[in-house]
């Protein structure tokens, strides 16, 4: 029971970078998995960089880029291959034969014969084993494996090894019980390491796109990075003549897509040659973008509550930033799912389907009216609505909504334009005349009059 509550708390901790550990494993083989767990998110199967960035050593694993990440070979080479090398020494004679390594039932078997007598998936083992033989270990039998045949390869010939252990030579003895738990242990690393997403998406037989590259939103709007769109466009069907003529055309050389910016805000045109305005000049306001989105996140997450507006006095004892704050919550009141929503949602399946549900069919279709009706789903924004969000604040940039405006917008609910320029005087420390606030409030664009 007690390893059981390690392994759970252990698959809690690392998600999906969790590989379990056998209870008949033996123990230098489970010491090893253990410490390879915790240690290779931050190693890539796709990586062959020899020296990685120093800064980037202590970076967690989630935020690298693959190719930022280690080898994974360093890994085996380090933590499984003495601790496997350990444990098949350990082992009777008879067991070795069933744990394929280049030195004993690969190597011989196949070398001793001429080239002649050998099938075609023999005469491929065999080359590989010529080729690689020179960087074969005897205490690396993993990776002597894994250079010569690959993740999947290597994983197929343990786990036909150990049919063949379990047909013929079981005993039931706790030798054959701790080797079968071992080798199943390292047959579940090598499936999880084969996989390991592929690195490249192909558009068509010619031309390949890497799919590691990041798929997420512009740095400068709402809008999907062109790898992102473009991959969005062709699982759906939605690529048109343009799109697949522009494909072919650059077939010879290479599909450029930027992973940092949309159509609309790539660094140069389509060219090649000119540079694009509206990235420079989104650039330049990237900034002020980044601190628009933060405080919209925040509202809508529902970081901070609050009340509605009431009289002179409230506003007098609001500093600048608070009419900011006090701005942004007013602008988005009516168009963000509020606590009373959700609570109306889970009190309307709570009564509803009091009993446990298979949610498909009809019950399906019901449940997703009530979500839309009683939460506005898909018109109101909520805390997952990043594009929506990114999508104001720029908006909010590009249409000059300065903090000034901000402030004169909130104070305009309860005092008139002399009044206004007299509290910011008050805040800002600088003469702030009636006429001033004028032309901000009828240059402010009417969608963001609150």
């Amino acid at each position: 029971m007690e390893y059981a509550e390690i392994e759970k708390e252990a698959s809690d901790r690392l998600d999906r970078h969790f590989i379990s550990v056998w209870e008949d494993c033996d123990a230098l083989v489970a010491e090893g998995i253990r410490e390879f767990r915790d240690r290779w998110a931050n190693y890539s199967v796709h990586s062959h960089r020899k020296d990685p960035r120093n800064h980037l050593k202590d970076a967690h694993a989630d935020i690298k880029k693959e190719t930022d990440k280690r080898p994974i070979g360093e890994l085996i080479l380090e933590v499984l291959d003495p601790k496997v090398s350990a444990f098949l020494n350990s082992l009777p004679e008879t067991h070795l034969y069933f744990f394929p390594t280049p030195y004993l039932n690969i190597d011989y078997s196949l070398l001793q014969a001429s080239k002649a007598e050998l099938s075609i998936p023999e005469k491929t083992a065999r080359e590989r084993t010529i080729k690689f033989g020179k960087k074969f270990r005897e205490d690396t039998p993993l990776t002597n494996l894994i250079v010569m045949m690959g993740f999947k390869d290597t994983h197929d010939a343990i786990k036909q090894q150990l049919r063949h252990f379990l047909k013929t030579e079981h005993q039931c003895r706790p030798v054959d019980f701790r080797f079968q738990a071992t080798v199943d242990n390292l047959l579940e690393l090598l499936w999880a390491l084969h996989l390991t997403p592929t690195r490249f998406r192909h558009h068509s037989p010619d031309i390949k796109i890497n799919a590691r590259r990041k798929q997420t939103y512009c740095e400068l709007c709402g809008q999907r990075n062109e790898l992102a769109e473009y991959f969005y466009r062709l699982d759906n069907n939605l690529l048109d003549l343009n799109d697949l003529q522009e494909a072919n055309d650059q077939q010879k050389t290479k599909l450029q897509l930027s992973h940092r910016y949309c159509a609309h805000h790539r660094p140069r045109n389509k060219d090649g040659r000119t540079w694009n305005p509206a990235y420079k000049s989104a650039l330049q306001s990237k900034e002020q973008f980044e601190k628009e989105l933060r405080r919209l996140q925040l509202h809508v997450a529902g970081a901070v509550e609050y009340r509605p507006v009431l009289d002179d006095e409230e506003l007098r004892s609001l500093s600048a930033e608070e009419l900011i704050d006090r701005y942004v919550y007013l602008f988005l009141e009516g168009k963000t799912v509020t606590q009373e929503h959700v609570q109306a949602y889970f009190e309307y399946v709570k009564h509803n389907f009091k009993c446990p549900i298979a949610v498909e069919g009809e019950t399906k279709r019901l449940i997703d009216e009530a979500a839309v009706r009683l939460t506005g789903a898909g018109t109101l924004l909520g805390a997952d609505d990043e594009g929506k969000l990114r999508d104001i604040a720029r908006q909010m940039v590009d249409s000059r909504l300065t903090d000034r405006k901000k402030q004169i917008l909130v104070l305009k609910q309860g005092l008139n334009q002399t009044q206004i320029s007299e509290r910011l005087t008050e805040l800002e420390g600088k003469k702030i005349s009636p006429q001033a606030v004028y032309k901000s409030l009828h240059s402010t664009d009417s969608n963001f009059r609150i």
